[in-house]
């Protein structure tokens, strides 16, 4: 891996060890479930992000995997509680994809049964289906449970913009699976890689802002916010706001 690219993913890796250390300080603060959750995604994701480091694509894979399975708990925990949800179907499709893009990787790596190159192309579109999937449910429900808090007085205007900003980082996402597929073979650059990047880039920066919300930007959300003594039944939003 290029110097420059090892140079990102460590920075990508600091922001993530901050954004954990934040999520895990709430955790200990509420001890709500969720935050235990989102601060174990945090952690296995900073794996992640340390084994593409070191090149390891079977290991990453499988770290992935792993993480979007505690990301698509948490979504069903924070956003849907006593809502249905499509959790037990979104995680046989997180282990089916999964599955085979492990299966396509090995093809790849032992060089069996198919050119490198395609068994290299259907693994990307495996992996880019996976942060599809993820993204486009993360969207859904911070959009849809945006819309339900959209007029609450009882809800502080930060708590509102922590909706917005992880609208903004679930489309980072979906880009990141978007772009994926069209990825170059190893040791090669190409648009797509670099579209992923910066992709990554807006991701990251969205989920720490999201996450570990600095008070300027909190300030900025409640400008003109009037204090109200309404108390609602809140429950999923008093998760969003653990984070203070």
């Amino acid at each position: 891996m290029a110097y420059e690219a090892v140079s990102l993913f460590v920075i990508f890796l600091i922001f993530r060890i901050i954004t954990g250390i934040a999520v895990f300080m709430a955790w200990r603060k509420t001890k709500k479930q969720n935050l235990l959750l989102l601060f174990l995604f945090f952690v296995i994701n900073s794996i992640t992000l340390l084994i593409l480091i070191f090149e390891n694509v079977l290991l990453y894979d499988i770290s992935t995997i792993i993480s979007i399975f505690v990301i698509l708990v948490f979504i069903d925990r924070t956003f849907y509680q006593d809502r249905k949800s499509p959790l037990k179907l979104l995680l046989i499709l997180t282990l089916v994809l999964g599955a085979f893009a492990i299966v396509f990787i090995n093809i790849f790596s032992s060089s069996l049964l198919l050119p490198r190159i395609i068994s290299f192309g259907i693994h990307n579109w495996l992996v880019g289906a996976l942060f599809i999937m993820f993204g486009i449910w993360s969207f859904m429900a911070a959009s849809n449970s945006l819309k339900s808090i959209g007029s609450t007085e009882a809800v502080e205007p930060w708590v509102k913009g922590r909706y917005r900003l992880v609208l903004f980082y679930s489309v980072g996402i979906i880009l990141v699976g978007a772009f994926t597929p069209f990825t170059p073979l190893e040791g090669s650059i190409n648009w797509a890689l670099l579209a992923v990047l910066v992709s990554n880039i807006l991701r990251i920066s969205g989920e720490t802002l999201a996450w570990v919300m600095p008070k300027w930007l909190k300030n900025f959300f409640n400008r003109g916010y009037t204090a109200t003594d309404i108390k609602e039944d809140l429950t999923e939003e008093e998760i969003m706001e653990g984070m203070k």
